[in-house]
């Protein structure tokens, strides 16, 4: 009964608004703080800014909906049907596109931590947005982990890679783990079962690949190898998209990438 009226209040009284810049944030569950909302909401203009290179269009809406309580938002879940595809054991957030929302469970376990995991889960709006299609999930992991690993401050917005990442990464390729033509032509499948059963080595190397092409490669190549994704009647693999647009094709790519690394 308790859930039922949970239901009922967030459907009724559980939705604000914000509009800014042609990007309409819909706010529902659980109330953020205003410093929150803010804090998002610059967060929203930089990615917004980003994305726009390539195409972003102007007149925007996405939903984002917290929980305070992660056991209310798994409720939610199986309310809109979620749960009987997606399971949800060890999920904290999720972004649906076929509804446009961001739904993020159990804020109040650390309201700092689970900040960056908004911006992760929104950025999948902004490139599904882009693309108009699937990306490869390297790529949208990669740009939403590039923005979830953002420091929004008072003097403005500071990308970095933590020390543990850097450190994983090395050791990677002093192991001979890394092979980047199979790692970026992975489906979601693959992709994920290398995230659960090596260290996070899925979402860490495509942080590192999707920081390299943001920090250290042309946005014109960038906006290239993006306007590929977007072509819906190219069947070629990823890395032969990146071959197509890298100086040097593919093997200059590993080097280079490996080269960042170091």
């Amino acid at each position: 009964m308790k859930h039922i009226l949970l239901l009922i209040v967030f459907i009724l009284y559980g939705s604000s608004s914000f509009a800014n810049g042609g990007l309409l944030i819909e706010y529902g569950g659980d109330a953020l703080t205003e410093k929150e909302c803010r804090q998002i909401e610059r967060m929203m203009d930089y990615q917004m800014e980003f994305y726009r290179m390539f195409g972003l269009k102007d007149s925007l809406k996405v939903r984002l909906t917290v929980f305070d309580e992660r056991s209310e938002g798994v409720f939610y879940l199986d309310t809109i049907g979620i749960s009987k595809y997606h399971p949800l054991k060890n999920v904290n957030a999720l972004y649906m596109h076929n509804r446009k929302e961001a739904v993020i469970l159990g804020m109040d376990k650390d309201r700092k931590r689970m900040l960056p995991v908004i911006y992760h889960e929104l950025s999948h709006y902004f490139t599904r947005e882009v693309t108009g299609v699937n990306p490869p999930i390297w790529f949208m992991e990669g740009l939403s982990e590039y923005f979830e690993h953002c420091e929004v401050g008072k003097k403005g917005i500071r990308h970095s890679m933590t020390a543990y990442e850097k450190g994983r990464i090395r050791t990677m390729y002093m192991l001979g783990e890394i092979n980047l033509r199979k790692f970026v032509d992975a489906d979601r499948t693959l992709f994920m079962k290398k995230q659960r059963t090596d260290e996070q080595y899925a979402y860490i190397l495509a942080h590192a690949i999707t920081t390299f092409m943001l920090e250290n490669v042309s946005r014109q190549l960038l906006s290239d190898f993006i306007t590929l994704l977007q072509d819906k009647t190219d069947r070629a693999k990823v890395s032969d998209k990146i071959a197509r647009v890298y100086p040097g094709g593919f093997e200059a790519f590993e080097t280079d990438f490996e080269k960042f690394c170091e």
